[in-house]
């Protein structure tokens, strides 16, 4: 026994050690940190002190675990891995660092911002090709909403993510033609990539492979073509979103097939045609917006029996017929707002039962008994021409730049570029059609002869009643009107028989104004139509060749700009070598007539009117920089050059020193153009013109809708700033609150938080620092969802009583300045930048011979 004693304490020993470990198990699996997170927080720390985070996160201690204490942001699993990283607002600031490929166990990154968010900290803004997000092959939710990664084509790194769930690149500046390659994600349920500069069209055969999608958003870039039949494969789809593209054809019946469908928003497209039939598969819808596009057809009045629908948005496209009053009785009851604004409805107009809890609006279509205001709404007929028109079956035109393709259902694509051959002609048709042309030719240059002729007389008699605007020379024949031009499309070419005919011989009671450019008159026309015209002043015959060719230039500018915010060009005149451009008439003059004329004579506009006019510039000119082909720089954005229609609809006016250009970002200015206090300082010390500079003027006009004052105070207290941005500036850091800056006349009637915003928002834009002001598309962005939001109060303007812009002749203002800089400061250009209003001289035009975000 006693041989034995030593070994069974041995065993005694081992047994025992072994109870320790076993006791001491827990210990080592649940408390004591392991490796892997431990080196996780390693490369959350080289993430800190790299200074990509510019947020200082103190609870991210050195030597802790991020998932035993509590680091912010941070959240873990129960084996101690890193599988969420918030940075919201963390103040992200360029190329994600190689340290975030380390964290391979990610789930769920969030680096974006919260576009609503009023008091968030600092902003985001990620950028480069995301490339050492490669490594976090288990990450099933990526948001980089509101960055800058401004790629020119979709970031690579995001193909290797084949776990994604949820990807929202939307606001990114991202470009390039649709990344097909997203095809290879087949778990992506939410895909939102809108508000970014993707070109192209949508790949409908690799989108109908996509069929995990639940929700999907594209608006708000530049894709073209049709929108692909295939959407109808994703029978799991809740959310669509095409809006504010360049999208034509018709609507796909086959989305009808989309019974999960609850929201559709299609507005702002080149959509044609009807609504389909097939749409009523569509039984769980219940928001529909496809305003703002060339929809033709009936009412669907079957839309609104759908259980589930809410909005109906069907405004200024081409609705016609009649709606059965009936018809909106028999409303769902989870109906609440109906839009049908400037279609052609016509008939009786209906009422809707239980108005008071559905927001109706069906103003500006053809009823009986109802006056349409065409000038309030986009469209190229009246209410009469349009029904003559389309009368027996016919199609209404297709929009600019697009061809029939189905004449049943008035369908329009866009027009194909590629080549079409051409087929030979016979040579007996060739003879006949030769002699044809010269008859043509003949007939031509003599009824041009005899027209240029009666012109001659016509401007000899205007001499001696105008001679400082309708003077010829013995040279003006020799240039201009000898050389042939095509005509642009849509354009009147007017004679100056039909101009004399409008003003009464240019009688001075039609002269509603005159500045650099010449006068303007009032033009009333034999089909009813008021038109302003606008007259150069006399030219010396030396440049007169230049001019003629700089005349022409501007008429075809101008004929390619359509937009609901901007003044339209009806026509122009070259007869007798004059330089006569005709556009819609703004019965309300001009923005600073009302905000800074005599009371009484203007209207005192309330704060909803200046949220909306601050909108419908801002689409104007978005429309310039983002749509119109080639872009436009308008280069003297003020409120004398922004004019108000009988409804006080704000359109872009004066495009007569505007410039064009196919590189507009980079294009270089030999004759920087402006007026004080809206010029922007970038562009005059660097000679560089760019979108920015349109911004900064811009950001000075929303300034002086929000505070009722000029640009350049002249008659201010020594004490007092007499620069509108510094003046607000002062007052804001001064912390006197918003009521401190925002315009008296308001009599504090107004939502102060909605101020707020727009005043830093005025101040963001007119920033010196060019790259520091957003661009036209993102203030959009920004400004539209306001107006969406804000309620609208009772109408306290009477838009009857106001005067016409205006009454009594106006007096130009002084010819120039001298600027410190040696150059000249002049008003020749145009007439609208250059007239006192009610004695109110507006500031003198300069003539000489913008990015870090705001949030959205």
């Amino acid at each position: 026994m006693d041989a034995y004693t030593p070994l069974l304490r041995r065993r005694k020993t081992t047994f025992s050690s072994s109870l320790q470990f076993l006791f001491l198990l827990p210990y080592f699996f649940f408390c004591s940190p392991s490796y892997g997170t431990l080196e996780q927080g390693v490369a959350l720390q080289e993430l800190k002190n790299s200074g990509w985070i510019t947020v200082k996160y103190q609870s991210w201690l050195v030597n802790t675990d991020p998932c035993v204490e509590v680091w912010a942001g941070v959240d873990c699993d129960t084996q101690g891995n890193v599988i969420t990283l918030n940075l919201t607002h963390a103040g992200l600031n360029g190329p994600i660092p190689e340290a975030m490929g380390r964290l391979t166990t990610l789930v769920q990154l969030d680096m974006g911002n919260n576009k609503v968010c009023k008091n968030c900290s600092a902003w985001n803004k990620v950028t480069g090709d995301l490339a050492p997000l490669t490594n976090l092959v288990n990450l099933e939710s990526l948001i980089l909403t509101s960055n800058e990664v401004a790629t020119s084509k979709f970031p690579a790194a995001i193909f290797h993510l084949k776990k994604l769930k949820n990807l929202r690149v939307d606001n990114t500046m991202i470009g390039g033609e649709f990344p097909v390659r997203l095809a290879e994600l087949s778990n992506l349920q939410y895909l939102y990539l809108g508000n970014n500069t993707f070109t192209g069209t949508l790949p409908g055969r690799i989108l109908g492979t996509m069929m995990s999608l639940k929700e999907f958003s594209i608006w708000g870039n530049y894709l073209t073509g049709i929108i692909p039949s295939e959407l109808a494969s994703l029978a799991n789809l809740t959310y669509l979103n095409l809006s504010k593209n360049n999208l034509f054809g018709g609507l796909p019946p086959e989305l009808g097939k989309l019974t999960k469908l609850q929201k559709i928003f299609l507005y702002k497209n080149k959509l044609t045609g009807p609504v389909p039939e097939m749409w009523r598969g569509m039984v769980s819808i219940s928001d529909l917006q496809l305003n703002a596009n060339n929809l033709f057809g009936s009412f669907p009045s079957w839309l609104l029996q759908k259980p589930y629908l809410s909005m109906l948005q069907l405004s200024n496209n081409q609705i016609r017929g009649t709606i059965n009053a009936s018809v909106l009785n028999i409303i769902a009851p989870s109906f609440k707002n109906l839009q049908l604004q400037c279609n052609y409805l016509e008939g009786t107009k209906p009422r809707v039962q239980n108005d008071s809890d559905i927001i109706a609006n069906l103003d500006n279509n053809c009823w009986d008994n109802e006056s349409a205001s065409d000038s309030a709404c986009v469209r190229a007929l009246n209410c009469l021409n349009f029904q003559l028109y389309t009368r027996n079956g016919r199609c209404p035109d297709c929009p600019s730049g697009q061809i029939m393709v189905d004449t049943t259902t008035c369908i329009c694509y866009g027009v194909m570029t590629s080549s079409v051959k051409k087929l030979p002609i016979g040579a007996v048709i060739g003879p006949v059609v030769g002699v044809a042309l010269l008859i043509l030719l003949a007939s031509y240059l003599w009824w041009r002869a005899a027209k240029r002729k009666t012109a001659k007389r016509e401007l000899a008699l205007l001499s001696h009643s105008h001679p400082d605007y309708f003077q010829t020379e013995e040279c003006s024949m020799r240039f201009g009107s000898m050389q042939s031009w095509e005509i642009p499309r849509g354009v009147h070419h007017f004679s100056i028989e039909d101009l004399i005919k409008a003003t009464d011989g240019f009688d001075k009671s039609h002269e509603i104004g005159e500045g650099g450019f010449g006068k303007v008159f009032v033009g009333n026309f034999a089909d009813g139509r008021m038109l302003a015209i606008k007259r150069a002043g006399p030219t010396r015959c030396s440049s007169k060749e230049s001019g003629h060719g700089q005349f022409r230039n501007e008429v075809l500018l101008l004929s390619r700009l359509h937009h609901k915010n901007l003044v339209r060009l009806n026509g122009f005149c070259d007869d007798g070598d004059q330089q006569i451009l005709v556009y819609e008439y703004m019965k309300l003059g001009n923005l600073h007539r009302h905000l800074h004329g005599n009371k009484g004579k203007c209207a005192t506009l309330d704060w909803y009117k200046r949220l909306e006019i601050a909108v419908n510039v801002a689409q104007g000119l978005e429309y310039l920089h983002s749509f119109a082909d080639p872009p436009v720089i308008h280069r003297d954005v003020k409120p004398s050059n922004i004019l108000l229609d009988e409804n006080l609809v704000a359109k872009v006016a004066d495009f007569g020193i505007s410039k064009e250009s196919p590189e507009i970002d980079t294009h270089v200015s030999t004759g920087p153009a402006g007026t004080l206090g809206y010029f922007d300082p970038q562009y005059f010390l660097r000679r560089q013109l760019t979108t920015a500079s349109d911004v900064y003027s811009f950001g000075v006009v929303l300034l002086e809708l929000m505070t009722g004052r000029r640009a350049i105070e002249m008659n201010c207290p020594d004490d007092e700033e007499s620069n509108l941005i510094e003046w607000t500036k002062k007052k804001r850091e001064a912390d006197q609150g918003i009521e401190s800056v925002v315009d008296p006349k308001l009599e504090g009637n107004y939502p102060r938080e909605l101020f707020e915003t727009l005043v830093d928002l005025g101040l963001k834009c007119s920033s010196f620092n060019r790259v520091v002001r957003p661009t036209m598309k993102v203030v959009v962005s920004i400004l539209e969802p306001l107006l969406q939001a804000a309620e609208k109060p009772p109408q306290t303007i009477s838009v009857q009583s106001l005067q016409s812009w205006p009454s009594q002749p106006l007096l130009p203002s002084p010819t120039s300045h001298s600027s410190t800089a040696g150059d000249t400061i002049s008003t020749a250009g145009s007439d609208a930048s250059s007239i006192r209003m009610d004695g109110l001289e507006a500031s003198p035009r300069i003539e000489m011979t913008q990015t870090v975000l705001y949030p959205r």
